[in-house]
């Protein structure tokens, strides 16, 4: 895998900014240390959600293999209000509130909250493009129940060795920015620190050292726990969703309609191996 994860090399149709993406050989650098190994991949969410991203991967590399990892929905929608709220995209901190204001934003106002989560609709784009056989998924729960089962079935996909043992420490604990000012500069750096890390740095470096000064001005702390009500509205809104998901995959999720996932992982995946 790729040392930085989330390289968003493939989905374009979903960049605000043109101008800090990746270039082909930014991004083929990424995977110098892979040598001779039988299976190279990155992980990036948002190839789920991109109508761009199947094409482009089919087009860059038509043997590739997908794993998709999926998520109640309300939790995603739940965790990506307190993502958007970290990094500055989000400003309303209710999160039944900004579930309402996201309903009327447009362009890169908004958030996309249900669109992360139209499930049926970004499966199938993958079932058609690259065909099942191709594209293994995962329910999130079977992951927090047993994971060394659900990394063999990775294994047994991927036709690789099985005797290969994975840990799986919990990652991604809800998180809260730290210094508003400090964060307010390294999303939009002065233009001539900009031009003089450009012209000095590569972008997979000016990322890493970006994420690690991030990652160092935020804070560990529980996120609040979504109003009973509101989830009990939002499982009846994903009903027919879910019903669709289940007979895509052939899996029964009615499970998703009782409970909560947890609330402290990330959200759902994508990865293109």
């Amino acid at each position: 895998m790729s040392v930085e994860k989330e390289l968003y090399f493939f989905d374009a149709d979903l960049w605000a900014n043109q101008s800090w993406a990746p270039s082909l050989r930014e991004y083929l650098k990424c995977f110098v240390a892979a040598g001779d190994r039988k299976k190279i991949g990155e992980a990036t969410p948002s190839y789920l959600r991109s109508q761009r991203a199947p094409k482009v991967i089919k087009t860059f590399s038509p043997q590739a293999q997908i794993i998709i990892m999926l998520r109640n929905p309300a939790d995603v929608m739940h965790s990506l209000h307190s993502q958007g709220l970290r990094y500055g995209t989000e400003s309303i901190s209710d999160f039944e509130a900004a579930l309402e204001a996201d309903a009327r934003r447009t362009g890169r106002e908004l958030q996309g909250y249900r669109e992360f989560t139209n499930y049926p609709e970004q499966v199938q784009r993958y079932f058609e493009l690259f065909g099942r056989e191709s594209v293994h998924t995962i329910i999130y729960d079977d992951l927090q129940k047993n994971s060394a089962a659900v990394c063999q079935d990775v294994l047994r996909f991927l036709r690789v060795g099985l005797d290969f043992a994975a840990a799986f420490p919990q990652v991604n604990s809800n998180r809260q920015v730290r210094n508003f000012h400090l964060w307010a500069i390294l999303r939009e750096p002065p233009r001539p620190l900009r031009k003089i890390s450009r012209a000095l740095t590569p972008h997979w470096l000016r990322s890493r050292i970006s994420h690690g000064l991030q990652n160092s001005n935020l804070a560990v702390r529980a996120r609040p726990p979504m109003d009973p009500e509101l989830r009990q509205r939002l499982q009846e809104e994903f009903k027919p969703k879910l019903e669709q998901l289940s007979k895509l995959l052939g899996r029964d999720l009615s499970g998703w309609q009782e409970a909560s996932n947890g609330e402290d992982e990330d959200k759902s995946r994508a990865s293109t191996i």
